[in-house]
């Protein structure tokens, strides 16, 4: 069951995602939800070049401009970001607003800014479940994900780097 520990990301969570250490994470993902017209959950998943936690309260992110999670984010505001890895279950749960309609090194991509609310854990109760844990999380391959990282890397950047 999930709980809350913190309305800013913790020491473990602002260091995965604050793009400083992306070589830890090339081949990770995170799925962030908005929430659709019809008051549905909409999943889509990002990679780690696409979030960057610019400071414990807020995250920057990258999606793509025409997407329904976009749109969902231009409508109501209302994501929650999980990250999922070994014995590691977060939910990220704020608010997005969009900074730019559309980035510089993407433009495809617009970019938002997501003021983090709450941080909730899960993890197996140990009284219930005992010695149960996450055992993976969300990875993923691309051919981009060699040592130059091109394109991926200046998104990452531009989120890290920009001005409000």
């Amino acid at each position: 069951m999930p709980r809350l520990i913190s309305h800013e990301l913790p020491d473990e969570l602002y260091e995965r995602l604050n793009g400083r250490e992306i070589g830890k994470y090339l081949n990770h993902g995170a799925l962030l939800y908005t929430v659709d017209a019809n008051g549905w959950p909409h999943p889509s998943l990002l990679s780690y070049f696409e979030i960057a936690a610019i400071d414990r309260k807020n995250l920057r992110l990258a999606t793509y401009s025409s997407s329904n999670t976009t749109e969902n984010m231009r409508r109501n505001g209302i994501v929650t970001l999980s990250i999922f890895d070994l014995r590691v279950a977060y939910a990220i749960k704020g608010t997005a607003q969009e900074i730019r309609r559309e980035m510089r090194s993407a433009s495809r991509n617009c970019m938002l800014n997501v003021a983090v609310e709450q941080v909730l854990v899960d993890e197996a109760d140990p009284v219930l479940e005992p010695g149960a844990y996450v055992a993976g999380g969300i990875t993923y391959s691309s051919p981009d994900l060699g040592p130059e990282r091109t394109w991926r890397n200046d998104i990452l950047k531009e989120l890290m780097d920009a001005e409000v």
